[in-house]
């Protein structure tokens, strides 16, 4: 039986709907806290209670009986309390998700990706490594539906720098596939190691094109000299908001591209284009009621 982390969060409610759909094996639990709200799975799913940031209950969650395999999709930083739990109770394989974001030069959490993986492989389990680039699919993603709230209330809105940085984002149904494809294909997958991300990587003031479009919403874009980008990100980090620090400032001014070829001849990896990928976004922000 595998056990999946994280089924409550962005990627876990499409990756749900795709192990319902095509998981090819019958025995799956997930690991949520008693207080999460799993209102929106079917009966009979079988569950184990816990917190993730708790040691004792990551190993007594592990310990349920017929435990083999475990998908820790999120959060990323608790990969120590899982793999404790997986060698205390010989659970040998696990399939991680983690962040193309460790390539980057200028995100401060990269080191801990890296050290997670470096873990990982020296740890003597049977592992799979997927990288997902910046997710994004409905109101719990951290970064695109932040965009679409401000255009919904602004008609100008400000680009730092030229806006020639791109950015690769991958919609989280497409994660969800690959994600049960690499479950499908255990064996093929023992000690591998992928990178996802949306079709094709586009400029950053294109991707804002295309979410006022998807809103159908006019937006004067307003160019922010980089210089002057920076020292407000220096301002941001005296007064925190999640919307502007420094960090955000040079990642914006990064490329974030990303070679999927391996997924996709090894996983049937298709992802869709971001146009196509914000045009849902935004119908599920609308529904939700988030716009």
């Amino acid at each position: 039986m595998i056990l999946v982390t994280g089924i409550t969060g962005l990627t876990g409610r499409f990756l749900y709907e795709q192990i319902q759909r095509d998981f090819k094996r019958d025995q799956v639990c997930y690991m949520v806290r008693e207080s999460s709200d799993v209102s929106w799975m079917k009966n009979g799913e079988r569950f184990v209670y816990g917190n993730l940031r708790d040691a004792d209950d990551v190993r007594k969650a592990l310990g349920h009986e017929g435990i083999t395999e475990v998908l820790h999709l999120a959060p990323r930083n608790q990969l120590k309390n899982v793999l404790d739990a997986c060698l205390q109770h010989g659970i040998q394989r696990i399939y991680y998700v983690n962040s193309t974001g460790i390539y980057s030069k200028f995100k401060s959490s990269s080191h801990i990706d890296l050290q997670n993986e470096q873990m990982l492989r020296a740890s003597g389990l049977t592992y799979t490594i997927i990288r997902p680039s910046m997710i994004c699919g409905n109101h719990q993603d951290g970064n695109i539906h932040m965009l679409v709230k401000i255009m919904k209330r602004f008609p100008v809105y400000p680009i730092l720098g030229a806006g020639d940085g791109l950015m690769h984002p991958i919609y989280a149904n497409d994660l969800a596939k690959v994600l049960v494809s690499m479950l499908n294909r255990e064996e093929l997958t023992r000690g591998q190691e992928y990178d996802v991300a949306g079709k094709a990587p586009l400029k950053y003031k294109e991707l804002l094109s295309l979410i006022a479009g998807a809103m159908g919403k006019k937006i004067v874009f307003l160019h922010i000299p980089y210089k002057l980008a920076l020292l407000a990100g220096r301002i941001g980090e005296k007064i925190p908001n999640r919307i502007i620090n420094y960090e955000k400032v040079l990642r914006l001014n990064e490329d974030k591209n990303f070679d999927y070829s391996k997924a996709a001849k090894e996983l049937d990896f298709k992802p869709i284009a971001f146009d196509e990928a914000i045009v849902l976004e935004v119908a599920a922000l609308r529904k939700q009621g988030t716009i």
